[in-house]
C-alpha cells in the first residue's frame, strides 16, 4: 500500500481567481523520496501545508482532489492525529522551536506518544548524532543560531518518526558541512522504510530524489 496518495489535487487562496496548481496526482511507496521544484511562488509550500494539514484548518482556501496516508483519507483526521503521520520541517524554523533546551524540545514528540524514557532517550541521541549537534543538547534554542534553529526542528521531527518526513527549504542557512548530515539522515529515513518530500532549490538535495514533481 502507497504511504501517500495524492489524486487530482488542486488549490487556491480565497482571493485569488486562479489556481495555483491544479491536477496533482501522485503516490508513494516506502522508501521514497520525492523532490519538489519550481520558481518562488509556485506553490511549493502550499502543496507541503496541504499534505500535513495545516491548510486548510489553519489557513484558509479552497483545495480539490483527494489525498490519503497510508489509506486513510486525510481529511478524517486532526492535526495531532496526522502528526505521527506526516510532520514538517519549515522554512523558518523558529515557529517550530517552543521549549527553553534543545533537549526538551527533542523530548517533546515521543513523551507525547507515551514511549518508554529507553526509547526517548535512543531517539533523542540518534537525531543529535545523525545531524552531529549533540553539543547542542543542553542549550537554549533562543540562543541558537538560524542553521542550528533549523537543524534542531529536523531533530525534533525525527524524534516522532513519521511517515512522511516534510522538508521546506532545508538547505537555506546550513553550511557545507551540515548539509552532509542532514542528506545522511535523509538517506537514513529512506533506508528505513519511510518517505520523504524535499521541496528545495539545492541540487544535492533533488538529487536524492527517487522522482520529482516540477510546479
Amino acid at each position: 500500500m502507497s504511504l501517500l496518495s495524492v489524486v487530482q489535487l488542486a488549490f487556491r487562496y480565497n482571493a485569488q481567481d486562479n489556481w495555483l496548481f491544479s491536477g496533482l496526482d501522485f503516490c508513494l511507496e516506502p522508501g521514497e523520496i520525492l523532490a519538489v521544484s519550481g520558481k518562488s511562488g509556485c506553490g511549493k509550500t502550499t502543496l507541503l501545508y496541504l499534505l500535513n494539514g495545516i491548510i486548510p484548518r489553519h489557513i484558509d482556501g479552497e483545495m480539490k482532489g483527494d489525498i490519503k496516508i497510508a489509506g486513510i483519507e486525510h481529511n478524517k483526521l486532526s492535526l495531532p492525529e496526522l502528526a505521527p503521520h506526516i510532520s514538517m520541517v519549515m522554512q523558518n524554523p523558529h515557529q517550530q522551536l517552543f521549549f527553553p533546551t534543545v533537549e526538551q524540545e527533542l523530548a517533546f514528540a515521543p513523551e507525547n506518544l507515551c514511549l518508554s524514557p529507553d526509547i526517548i532517550e535512543e531517539r533523542i541521541s540518534n537525531a543529535l548524532q545523525l545531524l552531529k549537534i549533540s553539543e547542542l543538547r543542553q542549550q537554549e534554542t533562543a540562543t541558537l543560531s538560524y542553521g542550528q534553529q533549523k537543524l534542531t526542528a529536523l531533530a525534533a521531527i525525527y524524534t516522532l518518526q513519521p511517515q512522511i518526513l516534510l522538508l521546506d527549504e532545508i538547505s537555506n542557512g546550513i553550511s557545507t558541512e551540515k548539509k552532509s548530515h542532514i542528506i545522511n539522515l535523509i538517506k537514513s529515513y529512506a533506508h528505513s522504510g519511510k518517505n520523504i518530500i524535499i521541496a528545495d532549490h539545492d541540487p544535492a538535495f533533488l538529487d536524492l530524489a527517487s522522482y520529482r514533481l516540477s510546479l
